[in-house]
C-alpha cells in the first residue's frame, strides 16, 4: 500500500473511530440522564453484546491510525497495547468478570493510551498537540485517582473525538502534500 493509500485509510479510520467514540461517550453518560428512559440508556453498556461490539469496533479501527500517526516505535507499541487492553475488558465485562476487575485493569490500558497519545501529540503542531496533550492528561488522572468521579472523565468524552477529527485532517494534508498533481493546486 503506497503511503497516499494508507493516509487515506488512517484518515477515514480516524474519523469512523470519532464517531464510535462519541456514540459510546453519548450511551456511557444517558444512564445519569433522568429523562432517558433506563432501556434506551443501558444499550451500549459493559456487559452487553451491543457495548461489547461497539468497543470492539471504535478500538479496531483505530490499529491503522496507531500505524500512521508519527510517533517512536515504542509510543506506537503503548497504543497498542492500550486498544488491546480495552477491547479484552469490554470482553471480560460482558463474560460477566466484575467491573472491579475488568474496570481496574482499563485504567491500567490508559495509561498505555495516554502514553501514546502524548507522544504523537507532541511531534504534531496546534490543536493536534494541544488536544492530544489534554486527553492524554485527563485519561492518565482518572486512571491514577482510585474510585474517581466519572465527572473527571467529561473532559476525555470531548477531547478524543476532536483529537481523532484533528488527526484525520493531519492525514489529509498528508495525503496532498505527497500527491505531486494535488501540490499544484
Amino acid at each position: 500500500m503506497d503511503k497516499n493509500n494508507s493516509s487515506e485509510l488512517s484518515r477515514t479510520m480516524a474519523y469512523i473511530a470519532a464517531g464510535l467514540f462519541t456514540v459510546r461517550f453519548l450511551f456511557f453518560f444517558l444512564p445519569y440522564l433522568s429523562f432517558v428512559p433506563h432501556g434506551i440508556a443501558s444499550l451500549e453498556q459493559d456487559g452487553t453484546i451491543s457495548g461489547a461490539l461497539l468497543g470492539n469496533a471504535e478500538h479496531l479501527v483505530l490499529f491503522p491510525v496507531v500505524a500512521a500517526l508519527p510517533a517512536p516505535r515504542w509510543a506506537k507499541g503503548a497504543g497498542y497495547g492500550w486498544l488491546v487492553v480495552d477491547m479484552a475488558t469490554d470482553i471480560m465485562a460482558l463474560q460477566g468478570v466484575p467491573p472491579l476487575i475488568y474496570l481496574s485493569l482499563r485504567y491500567g490500558g490508559h495509561i498505555s493510551s495516554a502514553l501514546w497519545a502524548a507522544v504523537a501529540s507532541w511531534q504534531g503542531r496546534g490543536a493536534l498537540r494541544v488536544l492530544g496533550l489534554l486527553y492524554a492528561l485527563d485519561i492518565a488522572l482518572y486512571s491514577y485517582i482510585p474510585h474517581g468521579s466519572f465527572f473527571i472523565l467529561i473532559p476525555a468524552a470531548f477531547l478524543l473525538p476532536a483529537w481523532l477529527i484533528v488527526i484525520g485532517r493531519f492525514f489529509t494534508r498528508v495525503s496532498i502534500q505527497a500527491d505531486p498533481l494535488m501540490r499544484e493546486i
